[in-house]
């Protein structure tokens, strides 16, 4: 059985941010009106217990394949060796066969659905004449996350923050370069913040960065980087004070420290959260309801994302 491997090329050469804006609108509406399911993920702690070993399987209902995304995480990767923190695989299967269709190379699919994801929420909650975009780091996900909202909003400026302002700065520069917009590399946090119609944390702390006093009216958020129970980029006051959507309430209230930390504190409770992403795309649910909101949008990722992406690569590949 002769299975295509798909490589990162070809990945980013087959799959548009415009394309992937459309897919996660579409296979999150699906999750939230239960067209798909999506089964517990397990990460393996590896020695040392700072890397893992993941395991994400799942089946496209509304497509004619299932999967899993295998997945090593090396969070330090990017520091030491110049490597993804993320490297792997996503195994597409025919669902009329049970045959192994695609390998479909997981670091660029990640990459670029995270991104979308984000921007598909954005579009959705974020105001119309929105201008000012903030991005607290400058890995890849930073990089990714500028190109998805460049594609969804008429971006006139956009800051850059990070722990390390060289770092910024020479981000600042490559991408101002690439997608000749004004981009600025910011010494202060607050100031970062305060001054976004659009903020998306793409970080690795562990801690809170975003003061919920800073967040300025009307701002929406997306919070992308901290993805365990005991890590958050914002602290209480801002998830107090914004209107809060998952994608999948019962992953986040078991995976988002953002979420769990603040009910921990007794600060915010389960009813603080307005619901799914997926069911503002479908009309069900409101988004933002006046200029004044802080939206926000938190991100975890899951199968269903990389099963549609990795699909519809896959397809387009088929054509070549």
């Amino acid at each position: 059985m002769n299975v295509p491997l798909i490589q990162q090329e070809d990945v980013e050469k087959l799959l548009s941010m415009r394309d992937c804006i459309q897919l996660m609108k579409q296979v999150q509406t699906a999750i939230s009106t239960g067209q798909i399911s999506n089964p517990a993920r397990n990460f393996v702690a590896l020695e040392g217990k700072q890397n893992f070993f993941g395991l994400m399987p799942g089946e496209l209902s509304t497509k004619s394949v299932f999967g899993a995304k295998l997945i090593s995480l090396y969070p330090e990767n990017p520091k030491r060796a110049s490597l993804p923190a993320v490297q792997g695989y996503v195994l597409l299967f025919d669902s009329t066969t049970g045959a192994p269709c695609a390998l479909v190379e997981a670091a660029s699919i990640t990459a670029t659905r995270t991104a979308a994801a984000s921007a598909a929420a954005t579009d959705a909650l974020a105001r119309k004449d929105a201008s000012v975009l903030t991005l607290l780091g400058y890995g890849v996900q930073a990089e990714s996350h500028l190109a998805a909202i460049l594609e969804i909003r008429d971006i006139k400026k956009v800051n850059v923050w990070g722990p390390r302002h060289d770092k910024a700065g020479s981000f600042a520069a490559t991408q101002s370069q690439r997608h000749n917009i004004e981009i600025i590399a910011v010494d202060k946090r607050e100031e970062a913040i305060t001054n976004a119609d659009i903020l998306c944390a793409v970080s690795n702390a562990s801690h809170a960065i975003i003061q919920g006093s800073w967040i300025a009216e009307g701002t929406h958020i997306n919070l992308v980087g901290a993805h365990t129970p005991d890590a958050r980029e914002a602290d209480a006051r801002c998830m107090v004070r914004s209107r809060i959507f998952t994608e999948i309430n019962a992953i986040a209230l078991c995976e988002s420290g953002d979420l769990l930390l603040a009910i921990a504190s007794g600060e915010l409770s389960t009813k603080d959260i307005i619901g799914e992403i997926g069911l503002v795309y479908n009309g069900d649910l409101p988004g933002r309801t006046t200029e004044k909101d802080i939206t926000l949008y938190k991100s975890l990722g899951n199968i269903s994302q990389d099963l549609i992406a990795a699909e519809f690569v896959f397809r387009k590949y088929q054509k070549l």
